[in-house]
């Protein structure tokens, strides 16, 4: 099991060495930076990595996978007899309910929730124009419109999951993760394992479960496992066949991946192959129970649009999957294998890392016109193997400092994001790393990532020509840095 830490040669279980380097030089090629990955047969762990600055403590948003924690707790309280699939959603909150609600609202069960078949269309909360994200649920006057008979029609939903642990944290008094502390300790989850909280209070469990890669990987064992740890049911394993496999047709376009689209179960995607946990940006954990394989990462790739988790599995199903045997290999490219997970690193391939047009430039301040993100200036200065950016907001003057070509660990200069609770701010800057590259000789793209406790990237471009100045930003954060998107332009103070 994963928490016995047995590491082999990927050989001893079925797979050459040259497949993972393949793998790995796949993801090279397209861009897609992950911050780690595991890949686990048998219980044995035949590759793991992490590109620096990440490592094997470091804590990681999970966001929709989270959901599937929010689904085990779900399923542990129908096995204690608590609740049923089949109870109602406003019975077990009746403190939220009206008389104005939908009857389609009135009839959605658990199970409806559980697997993304609730009545409204959109998340209740995602406007985040009312606090109280558990009323919003049953309340909100535009989001909570019934459009669909409850149970009827697949359509992402996490406001779903986020009353679903409402439930749960009325139920036992405590939040899915505290609930599920006991199953936790005996497969070895850290108790670093923490979740954002909503507005209102209540653990965020469609997006905000923090832990490592491999808390991550225990747990994603855990249900590959059905629920048993050597020899011990944890969990009802009735339920976790069910959440596993296809309880609703989830093809909702005419477009069908091998991993989305195969049906979806209680918070869990149901794959060509398996089963799979799914979180925006890549925190995936692919299970294939034929062979006892799993694949699990975290990464950030939001800035990569919506089909890196997708060609993930593609190419893990390709190079991994469909190639492993059911006995061992001859050792072959260990030395390899071995030299490209220690120098695994993000991909700063984007441009040259000086450009003679610096010493035009350097130290210069530019005045911008009025512009979305409320920057009245800004300078750059480069020093020999570090530089910085100075500007002024709304909020006063920020510096970001930066690598060549290199992302530089350093703090982002903000205090406002959210940090423990959406909405209240952290008070603090958040760990980020940042790098420029001279994309063309006078153009220049400073990638910012955060890597905190949200993850998100701000890519700006600065164009300068003559005296004039051109920039573009653009953010890929999901409820902060608002105001870090946007076009502006200005000119050299004289």
């Amino acid at each position: 099991m994963v928490n016995d830490l047995i590491f082999c040669a990927p050989e001893q279980v079925g797979i050459s060495s040259k497949n993972v380097l393949t793998f790995m030089n796949r993801l090279k090629d397209r861009k897609t930076n992950l911050h780690s990955f595991m890949m686990v047969r048998d219980g044995k762990i035949f590759a793991e990595a992490y590109s620096k600055p990440f490592h094997k403590d470091f804590m990681h948003r999970l966001y929709s996978s989270s959901k599937t924690f929010v689904s085990m707790a779900i399923g542990k309280l129908i096995g204690e007899g608590k609740i049923k699939l089949e109870d109602k959603i406003m019975d077990l909150l009746p403190e939220f309910a009206n008389h104005s609600q939908h009857r389609w609202i009135k009839e959605c069960t658990v199970e409806d929730a559980l697997k993304m078949a609730v009545p409204m269309l959109t998340d209740t909360y995602f406007a985040r124009d009312y606090k109280e994200w558990a009323w919003t649920f049953f309340n909100h006057p535009q989001r909570s419109k019934a459009l669909k008979p409850a149970g009827t029609i697949f359509n992402y939903n996490t406001s779903g999951t986020f009353i679903l642990g409402v439930i749960v944290e009325k139920i036992t008094g405590k939040t899915f993760l505290e609930y599920l502390r006991p199953e936790f300790d005996k497969i070895g989850v850290s108790k670093d394992i923490w979740c954002v909280k909503s507005p209102d209070g209540y653990a965020w469990g469609g997006s905000g479960v923090v832990c490592t890669l491999r808390d991550f990987a225990k747990f994603a064992e855990l249900i590959l496992y059905k629920g048993n740890y050597k020899g011990e049911q944890l969990l009802p394993r009735d339920y976790i066949e069910k959440a596993t496999t296809k309880q609703i047709f989830n093809v909702t376009n005419n477009h069908v991946t091998m991993l989305h689209n195969y049906g979806y179960g209680y918070q869990i995607w149901i794959t060509k192959h398996g089963f799979a946990l799914l979180g925006m940006g890549c925190e995936s954990a692919f299970c294939f129970p034929d062979k006892n394989l799993m694949f699990v990462c975290q990464g950030d790739t939001q800035c990569n649009g919506d089909t890196e988790a997708d060609y993930l599995f593609e190419q893990f199903t390709y190079e991994i999957y469909e190639k492993m045997q059911d006995q061992p290999l001859e050792s072959d490219d260990n030395y390899k294998l071995k030299k490209a997970i220690e120098d695994f690193k993000l991909n700063v391939d984007y441009g040259k890392a000086h450009s003679d047009y610096e010493k035009q430039v350097n130290g210069k301040i530019y005045d911008l016109d009025e512009n979305a993100m409320g920057w009245k200036w800004f300078k750059f200065d480069f020093d020999n193997d570090k530089g910085k950016l100075t500007y002024e907001n709304a909020r006063g003057i920020k510096v970001i400092e930066f690598g060549y070509n290199n992302l530089l660990k350093g703090k982002f200069p903000e205090t406002n994001f959210y940090g423990e609770q959406v909405d209240k701010p952290s008070n603090r800057q958040f760990d980020s790393m940042s790098d420029l590259s001279w994309v063309e000789d006078r153009k220049i793209l400073l990638r910012n990532y955060i890597i905190d406790s949200s993850l998100g990237s701000c890519f700006m471009i600065f164009s300068f020509k003559g005296n004039d100045v051109g920039i573009s930003m653009q953010k890929r954060a999901e409820f902060f840095m608002s105001d870090y998107q946007g076009f502006a332009g200005g000119t050299v103070r004289e």
